[in-house]
């Protein structure tokens, strides 16, 4: 049975420009009274002597802050697909108990999920000192650019505790207003992408040459929505360690895709404050961020808590969700995926 695929230009709330955030009234701000709240859930957590994952929503009690997390759980999936929630004073806390609180509020928008083939719950997202050129660095790892990705996750949450001296600002990419100009201008392109290609594991799991057996697609539809998964980096990593190479309309197929993600009127750019908590969704919009500068003082430099979020109600494609459900687990367990 052949893909679905979508032939009608995307329209609704979920197609928006850099235009429609020159306001801040789509911001989301934490209340004094709510950031008391969140305290009172640390300390419930920290008096029966829990952890990031061992503890339930009920055992992390928001009766006030909660109800702002189920708007902002409707506008991920129903809205512009993304989120920013202002004002955590994370001064108050150490990154230990940062960790547990941005934990307890994920669990109010969706179930976690690790994030690397050893499970990890939460992700230190700073300079780890590693060699990139060993192909075996993710890029939350090193003060490089990020082109514009997918993570494997149905919603993708970036807490800031710490900002860089200079950089690392966060775009989030429209992808409706990118796949209805190909849409139009390319649709010759489209099967390309619906077809998607191998990808690169990233050197999670015990093979560093371990890539997918199959192909994940770019675009796929999951209950007439558009779904999206692309990452040039990984496709071409994949490409070269299967030794093979993409056909000419695969190339050029990669090539206007990604000139696309990179345009700026189909993208809004944000610097994330200290306090600042960011959310999307994942599979309808992407995101990159710029190359940073840090402090000399390693106790200054840039820290973000990544999470990774699961939604019982998301449903994906079936070619996507083999992958993406399955992520860096089927690695750890298939070695060569």
């Amino acid at each position: 049975m052949a893909d679905e695929m979508l032939c009608t230009p995307i329209t609704g709330r979920a197609l928006w420009g850099p235009g429609d955030f020159k306001g801040d009234g789509w911001i989301w701000r934490i209340t004094p009274e709510e950031a008391d709240e969140i305290e009172q859930a640390l300390r419930a957590v920290q008096k029966l002597g829990l952890g990031v994952g061992q503890f339930s929503r009920e055992q992390f009690a928001l009766p006030l802050f909660s109800v702002k997390l189920a708007a902002i759980r409707k506008e991920l999936i129903e809205g512009i697909r993304f989120a920013l929630v202002r004002k955590l004073p994370v001064e108050r806390f150490s990154v230990a108990e940062l960790e547990i609180i941005y934990w307890g509020l994920g669990l109010y928008l969706g179930t976690g999920i690790g994030q690397n083939a050893a499970g990890a719950l939460l992700s230190h997202v700073t300079f780890h000192g590693l060699d990139a050129s060993t192909g075996r660095v993710r890029g939350y790892q090193d003060r490089r650019h990020q082109e514009p990705h997918n993570d494997l996750a149905d919603v993708v949450g970036l807490l800031c505790v710490r900002k860089a001296k200079s950089g690392g600002a966060s775009s989030i990419v429209n992808i409706p207003a990118v796949y209805n100009e190909l849409l139009a201008t390319r649709p010759d392109l489209l099967p390309v992408f619906y077809r998607g290609f191998h990808l690169d594991y990233r050197g999670e799991g015990d093979d560093p040459n371990a890539t997918t057996s199959y192909r994940v697609p770019n675009f796929g539809v999951a209950d007439g929505k558009l779904c999206v998964f692309f990452g040039r980096r990984g496709i071409e990593a994949a490409m070269h360690k299967r030794g093979e190479t993409s056909t000419a309309l695969e190339a050029e197929a990669i090539d206007l895709l990604q000139t696309l993600l990179e345009k700026p009127e189909y993208r809004v750019d944000m610097e994330l404050e200290t306090g600042d908590m960011q959310f999307v969704n994942n599979y309808a919009v992407m995101h990159a961020r710029t190359a940073y500068e840090d402090y000399d003082d390693p106790s200054l430099w840039r820290l973000m808590l990544r999470l990774w979020l699961n939604l019982d109600d998301m449903v994906l494609p079936e070619r996507l969700a083999r992958f993406t459900r399955a992520g860096f687990a089927d690695v750890a367990v298939s070695g060569a995926g």
